[in-house]
């Protein structure tokens, strides 16, 4: 049912160089210069980001460790969760850069 551990470990790797530096930059101070006009908003689009990217070993690892299909279950499960949790920082990101942009305009 898990498949080859190899192909999981291939995508987490390249899911990890993709998806991680930019959100943890994020978070340490830098703004990338497509958020720099809504710098409050970039925050909370980092840490959906990383929502979205802990989906990646969530589903993974268990797969690599031949773990059993409701050890697999619940991890896919949990993905939900961290889904709704990206929508909701979506949500919020959106929110604080339509007030901020509002406030600038005034």
């Amino acid at each position: 049912m898990n498949g080859n551990p190899t192909y999981h470990a291939i995508a987490l790797a390249a899911g990890t160089l993709l998806a991680l530096p930019i959100p943890v930059a994020i978070l340490t101070g830098w703004t990338p210069r497509g958020l720099r006009g809504r710098r409050p908003a970039a925050r909370p689009y980092a840490w959906a980001v990383l929502a979205l990217y802990t989906l990646m070993p969530l589903n993974a690892v268990p797969r690599m460790l031949d773990a059993s299909a409701d050890a697999v279950m619940a991890c896919t499960v949990l993905g939900f969760v961290l889904i709704a949790a990206a929508v909701g920082c979506f949500i919020q990101a959106e929110r604080t850069a339509r007030r901020a942009g509002t406030k600038q305009v005034a």
